[in-house]
């Protein structure tokens, strides 16, 4: 149920959406940050819910400046007690 929650969001989610947030985090990032979190979240939700987050991230990490990689995880460590 839960899952479907965020699969049913992560359609419906805008690059735009992506930019706010990141914004209202203080978390910089550059265009082509932002284009692969938007496309790894419209195209790999089930992976990214179903599988190891902190593998699936790894592929990312040199991909991602310092600072937005640390906080990618340290935001999915905050909210995956909603996603068990």
């Amino acid at each position: 149920m839960k899952k479907d929650l965020i699969k049913s969001y992560a359609k419906n989610i805008t690059r735009d959406d992506i930019v706010a947030y990141l914004q209202k985090e203080c978390v910089p990032a550059s265009n082509e940050e932002i284009d692969m979190i938007y496309n790894a979240i419209k195209n790999d939700a089930d992976e990214i819910l179903n599988s190891n987050f902190m593998s699936y991230i790894s592929n990312y990490k040199l991909n991602f400046n310092e600072e937005l990689y640390k906080r990618i995880i340290e935001k999915y460590n905050e909210y995956k007690k909603f996603i068990e």
